[in-house]
Protein backbone atom coordinates (compact mmCIF):
# COMPACT_ATOMS: atom_id res chain seq x y z
CA UNK A 1 0.00 0.00 0.00
CA UNK A 2 1.50 3.22 -1.03
CA UNK A 3 1.84 6.03 1.51
CA UNK A 4 -0.22 9.06 1.24
CA UNK A 5 1.56 11.53 -1.18
CA UNK A 6 2.79 13.89 1.57
CA UNK A 7 4.77 12.17 2.96
CA UNK A 8 6.45 11.45 0.05
CA UNK A 9 6.75 15.13 -0.41
CA UNK A 10 8.08 15.75 2.98
CA UNK A 11 10.42 13.04 2.33
CA UNK A 12 11.54 15.02 -0.85
CA UNK A 13 11.72 17.93 1.56
CA UNK A 14 13.56 16.55 4.30
CA UNK A 15 16.25 15.40 2.16
CA UNK A 16 16.70 18.56 0.41
CA UNK A 17 16.91 19.83 3.91
CA UNK A 18 19.86 17.04 4.67
CA UNK A 19 22.21 18.09 1.85
CA UNK A 20 21.50 21.15 2.49
CA UNK A 21 23.20 21.05 5.40
CA UNK A 22 26.05 18.83 4.40
CA UNK A 23 27.01 20.94 1.64
CA UNK A 24 26.56 24.02 3.38
CA UNK A 25 29.55 26.18 2.99
CA UNK A 26 31.30 24.00 0.75
CA UNK A 27 32.49 24.83 -2.92
CA UNK A 28 33.13 22.58 -5.62
CA UNK A 29 36.74 21.77 -4.81
CA UNK A 30 35.51 20.88 -1.17
CA UNK A 31 33.35 19.04 -1.99
CA UNK A 32 35.36 16.49 -4.29
CA UNK A 33 37.72 16.10 -1.51
CA UNK A 34 34.84 15.18 0.86
CA UNK A 35 34.03 11.61 0.04
CA UNK A 36 31.37 11.22 3.02
CA UNK A 37 29.49 13.70 2.46
CA UNK A 38 29.85 12.86 -1.63
CA UNK A 39 27.99 9.73 -0.58
CA UNK A 40 25.66 11.06 1.80
CA UNK A 41 24.49 13.75 -0.94
CA UNK A 42 24.16 11.12 -3.11
CA UNK A 43 22.28 8.66 -0.85
CA UNK A 44 19.91 11.77 -0.13
CA UNK A 45 19.21 12.64 -3.95
CA UNK A 46 18.51 8.80 -4.51
CA UNK A 47 15.65 9.00 -1.40
CA UNK A 48 14.00 11.99 -3.15
CA UNK A 49 14.50 9.94 -6.50
CA UNK A 50 12.24 7.26 -4.80
CA UNK A 51 10.24 9.57 -3.22
CA UNK A 52 9.06 10.89 -6.68
CA UNK A 53 9.00 7.41 -8.74
CA UNK A 54 6.63 6.61 -5.83
CA UNK A 55 4.63 10.01 -6.00
CA UNK A 56 0.70 8.83 -6.92
CA UNK A 57 0.17 9.78 -11.32
CA UNK A 58 -2.50 12.08 -10.39
CA UNK A 59 0.39 14.74 -8.36
CA UNK A 60 2.56 13.87 -11.24
CA UNK A 61 -0.21 14.42 -13.76
CA UNK A 62 -1.12 17.79 -11.87
CA UNK A 63 2.33 19.36 -11.36
CA UNK A 64 4.05 18.83 -14.51
CA UNK A 65 6.22 21.59 -14.10
CA UNK A 66 7.96 19.19 -11.79
CA UNK A 67 10.80 17.40 -13.55
CA UNK A 68 9.59 14.50 -12.34
CA UNK A 69 10.95 11.83 -14.40
CA UNK A 70 14.30 13.75 -14.48
CA UNK A 71 14.64 12.99 -10.55
CA UNK A 72 13.52 9.39 -11.16
CA UNK A 73 16.26 9.06 -13.94
CA UNK A 74 18.57 10.62 -11.47
CA UNK A 75 18.00 8.03 -8.86
CA UNK A 76 18.71 5.21 -11.48
CA UNK A 77 21.81 6.58 -12.10
CA UNK A 78 22.90 6.64 -8.71
CA UNK A 79 21.91 3.29 -7.97
CA UNK A 80 22.64 1.54 -11.34
CA UNK A 81 25.64 3.19 -12.71
CA UNK A 82 27.13 4.66 -9.13
CA UNK A 83 30.77 4.12 -10.49
CA UNK A 84 30.16 6.58 -13.28
CA UNK A 85 28.76 9.22 -10.90
CA UNK A 86 30.39 12.92 -12.26
CA UNK A 87 30.57 14.87 -9.33
CA UNK A 88 30.03 17.84 -11.20
CA UNK A 89 26.62 16.93 -11.72
CA UNK A 90 26.12 16.54 -7.83
CA UNK A 91 27.15 19.72 -7.59
CA UNK A 92 24.74 21.37 -10.39
CA UNK A 93 21.65 19.73 -8.99
CA UNK A 94 22.92 21.21 -5.38
CA UNK A 95 23.48 24.44 -6.91
CA UNK A 96 21.10 25.05 -9.13
CA UNK A 97 18.10 22.23 -9.02
CA UNK A 98 17.48 21.49 -4.69
CA UNK A 99 16.13 25.06 -3.81
CA UNK A 100 13.81 25.09 -6.90
CA UNK A 101 12.08 21.99 -6.30
CA UNK A 102 12.16 22.91 -2.80
CA UNK A 103 10.09 25.80 -3.75
CA UNK A 104 7.22 23.73 -5.60
CA UNK A 105 7.27 20.94 -3.57
CA UNK A 106 6.35 23.37 -0.61
CA UNK A 107 3.74 24.94 -3.23
CA UNK A 108 2.24 21.58 -4.04
CA UNK A 109 1.71 20.96 0.16
CA UNK A 110 -0.09 24.16 0.36
CA UNK A 111 -2.15 24.08 -2.57
CA UNK A 112 -3.08 20.24 -2.01
CA UNK A 113 -3.73 21.01 2.58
Amino acid sequence: MKREFNLYLGDILECIRRVKKYTGDLDLEEFKKNQMVIDATARNLEIIGEAAAQLQEWVKKKYIGVPWQDITDFRNVVIHKYHTLDIDIIWDIIEHKLDPLKKQVQHILKKEK
